[in-house]
């Protein structure tokens, strides 16, 4: 938690009002990474961290105490149909209620690991979600992905013959994508039939460190720089990113290695798929001042012809990097000033 609280003082929204630097959050982060996983961390990495959630085995044996590599601190096992039911999409008797954007998946690269917009990606938008790096897929349900015990294949286009396709019904995905991850496949969610699946709640992961290691590092000492731990942010991000399937040559990130902002925007993007719908991208785009406005669009397929649309307008103030303090805590101590805005 040291390490947490260190990266948010040390992050550009907070840095004005902290004497903690970049250099302390590499080296609290590092602490916890040595500490916890030898003195080769990288080397170490849990090869299934990427998808703690799905080995229903593994979690059915938590409570003998057989915890994941992945997983420094954690919730008790459950077993039920709460999550599916949430956000399966209609057909396998789920809410949709959590639609990915198509600014997400736009920021999952080729498995070459080249982004979208590279010339050397090879993207095509008239097959968007061929070649993709494979987390798309373990992540995110996409027109004509499979989901659910039978595997079902899942129509999202705005002519699909069901209700899982774009604004179908209330219950239809907006964006033309459901939420694959965290959700346990093998649960049954009709309510007539159901078979609960295994599921625990992590609250810190290893993958969480490490990123934000890297993220201090390539600030502290640049992308290649190790400071006192022996291994560099460049380390870190060609370690998740091998772990995760793209190209062993990774011929995008042996490009940027010498870039300090290439590889922040690299690292900020690996910390936005890595750690997607677990909560972070909220306080990460407040903590690095990034842009809160930015429509959130979608995906509308009709006669198999891909077309990306508006689906929401964000209307943020800049004030509103910051929250606002309770009124109740102001309250209760006069020299406690609430945040400009609010």
């Amino acid at each position: 938690m040291r390490a947490q609280a260190t990266l948010l003082a040390a992050s550009p929204a907070y840095a004005g009002g902290s004497d903690l630097s970049w250099e302390d959050a590499a080296n609290y982060m590092g602490e916890v990474l040595v500490n916890g996983l030898g003195s080769n961390p990288v080397g170490e990495m849990d090869p299934t961290g990427n998808v703690w959630y799905a080995d229903n085995a593994v979690i059915q044996n938590l409570p003998a105490g057989d915890n994941p590599k992945e997983i420094l601190w954690r919730g008790n096992k459950e077993s039920n149909v709460d999550l599916e039911r949430e956000n399966y999409p209609p057909t396998l008797y789920g809410n949709g209620r959590v639609n990915p954007t198509q600014n997400l998946v736009d920021a999952f690269p080729m498995a070459n690991g080249y982004p979208l917009s590279h010339a050397s990606s090879g993207y095509d938008p008239a097959n968007p979600y061929a070649g993709r790096d494979p987390r798309l897929a373990m992540y995110i349900v996409f027109n004509g992905s499979t989901a659910g015990p039978q595997s079902t294949v899942i129509n999202t286009a705005a002519d699909a013959s069901d209700n899982n396709g774009l604004n179908r019904t209330e219950t239809s995905t907006r964006t033309g994508y459901y939420m694959r991850k965290l959700l346990n496949q093998s649960v049954n969610a009709n309510p007539n039939s159901e078979t609960p699946g295994n599921r625990y709640k992590a609250f810190i992961r290893y993958t969480e460190i490490f990123l934000g290691y890297a993220e201090a590092a390539n600030e502290a000492w640049g992308p290649t720089g190790t400071g006192t731990h022996g291994f560099s942010a460049y380390d870190v991000v060609k370690g998740i990113r091998q772990r995760a399937g793209i190209d062993a040559a990774d011929p995008y990130l042996e490009s940027i290695k010498g870039d300090q902002d290439q590889m922040r925007e690299l690292i900020r993007n690996e910390r936005r798929l890595e750690l997607s719908f677990e909560g972070f991208r909220f306080w990460d785009l407040r903590r690095w001042k990034e842009d809160l406005t930015e429509v959130a669009r979608g995906m509308r397929i009709t006669g198999g012809v891909h077309n990306v649309i508006d689906v929401e307008e964000r209307a943020y103030r800049d004030y509103m990097y910051y929250g606002p303090i309770p009124y109740g805590e102001v309250n209760k101590f006069s020299e406690l000033i609430q945040n400009k805005g609010w």
